[in-house]
């Protein structure tokens, strides 16, 4: 059974992904849980520690499953291969929260909640980047590619769908065919040449 912190988390999260930032506030988190907006700050001394928190899990756990997906690959094609394949079974596993969180936070005035977003923007392209780098040296993948703008294309491939699946009545699967997305990421990093 989840305590009730771990409701919260994951209730602010629902909240600031599906009504935005507007609405995440004590009160809206206490009439979902059916709890006082006073017994959710006895769990957290205030909203920025409960965004906070929301932001740490959901970023670290998508940095883990990167780290894994490059531990698991065999050249960094199965490596780019793999972090999309986590990064798509994390945006069904949590109906998208991710990247709508990180758009959300990213336009709000809360320095250090946009700050977190930005540092871990910044971690996961650096992650796929350096796969990117390995996949150059090995000769799989083409030289003449902005490794900036191919890293951040990952995460940007990622929050076109989840909007496109909002903008669909949030029905169904978050991506349709896992591997047309994974074939039209991937093939025009392939180096063709001998």
């Amino acid at each position: 059974m989840q305590s009730t912190k771990e409701k919260i988390v994951k209730v602010g999260a629902q909240i600031i992904a599906y009504e935005g930032l507007k609405t995440f506030t004590a009160k809206k988190i206490g009439e979902k849980l059916g709890i006082s907006d006073a017994a959710v700050f006895k769990h957290f001394p205030n909203m920025d520690s409960i965004a906070q928190e929301i932001i740490t899990r959901y970023t670290t756990e998508c940095l883990r499953r990167t780290d894994e997906a490059i531990a698991k690959g065999k050249n960094a094609i199965e490596k780019l291969a793999l972090i999309i394949e986590g990064h798509i079974d994390l945006l069904e596993e949590t109906k998208g929260i991710s990247p709508i969180m990180c758009f959300e936070f990213s336009r709000s005035n809360k320095r250090k909640l946009k700050k977190m977003i930005f540092d871990f923007l910044n971690t996961y392209a650096g992650k796929v980047a350096s796969v990117i780098e390995e996949g150059i040296k090995e000769g799989t993948i083409r030289k003449d590619i902005d490794i900036e703008e191919v890293s951040f294309s990952f995460i940007g491939m990622m929050q076109g769908k989840v909007f496109q699946w909002f903008i669909r009545g949030r029905k169904g699967k978050i991506v349709k065919d896992r591997e047309s997305l994974k074939k039209m990421l991937l093939e025009g990093l392939v180096n063709r040449r001998p």
